[in-house]
């Protein structure tokens, strides 16, 4: 059993330094618009250069880096509780610091790390809440329900309204660079709701010989899913083309933990089994990392303007 549960631990180890080293790697490639050797930025580039960022070779690295971080991710809920690989999300902001300053030579300063402090003191605070209890109620039957339906439907349009005043609205510049990786975690979390109603048909299917879920709903949740991959990915992306990495993705971590987790309270009810005491908890860790992460919004200097 202590075999197992290391094995387990060690994909949560992998799956969080290769997310790390992806988000890292996204960042490179925006470098690379300006720099020959966009790690050590030493020479720069006498014409920036004009092909897609999406098209490098760093940003395809990087998604294959991702998409490897998912899967182990997934296996390690095979040997372990869901609640471990919670708590991981808020190491992560630990290796993400770690990995940005080899990368790209990037740590916070002596301000930010009480702010940085209060983020990981929060997630964890909310992840001891152990907000992991699951109704007897199946997947399909919590996402259909009208609450269900208007979240994520409100998630969609908030977000959206949000990229166009980012866009088009002369915001102070503490909401600028707080605004993209904030929307981006966001709305990545939606694929977590997505994906626990996927796994739910595709086990139910497997189990029973035939899909006993609406067509229409499972093929809408799979175009949400896909959506929300894509429209994230390029948001962070406009955060790391114009802050520091370490700074954005610590902003995207905090977020996409907070929004997955209240997406299963309104969504999937996984509140419906806690103490007072317990959600007490829950919303102080939640309200601790928040500001923390306003609070480093505040504080931070890009490295180009310090």
């Amino acid at each position: 059993m202590l075999v197992v549960q290391f094995v387990g631990y060690l994909f949560l180890l992998s799956a969080s330094i290769s997310s790390s080293v992806s988000m890292n790697f996204q960042k490179l490639a925006q470098h690379e618009i300006h720099y020959h050797d966009p790690r050590t930025r030493q020479r720069k580039r006498e014409f920036p250069l004009t092909s897609p960022v999406y098209c490098r070779p760093l940003f395809v690295v990087a998604i294959c880096l991702s998409f490897a971080a998912s899967t182990m991710d997934f296996l390690a809920l095979t040997w372990l509780p869901p609640l471990t690989v919670g708590i991981f999300g808020a190491v992560s902001i630990i290796v993400n610091l770690l990995v940005s300053k080899i990368i790209l030579f990037e740590q916070p300063d002596a301000k930010e790390w009480l702010s940085i402090g209060c983020v990981v003191t929060g997630c964890i605070l909310a992840i001891l809440s152990k907000v992991v209890s699951d109704t007897d109620t199946p997947a399909p039957q919590l996402i259909e329900r009208p609450i269900s339906c208007a979240f994520i439907v409100a998630n969609w349009i908030l977000w959206q309204l949000a990229d166009v005043a980012l866009k088009h609205r002369r915001l102070p510049r503490s909401l600028q660079r707080f605004g993209y990786p904030f929307i981006a975690g966001a709305l990545g979390a939606q694929n977590v709701c997505m994906g626990k109603y996927i796994a739910w048909a595709v086990a139910d299917s497997v189990h029973t010989g035939h899909l006993t879920v609406r067509v229409d709903v499972l093929v809408s949740v799979i175009a949400m899913c896909i959506a929300s991959i894509v429209v994230h990915i390029a948001w962070l992306n406009k955060g790391l083309a114009k802050h520091d990495a370490y700074y954005c993705i610590i902003v995207y971590q905090s977020t996409w933990f907070f929004f997955t987790t209240l997406t299963g309270i309104v969504v999937y009810d996984n509140m419906a089994t806690l103490t007072v005491w317990s959600q007490v908890i829950f919303f102080l860790g939640c309200f601790l990392a928040m500001y923390g992460v306003w609070k480093i919004s505040t504080v931070h200097k890009d490295s180009d303007e310090a």
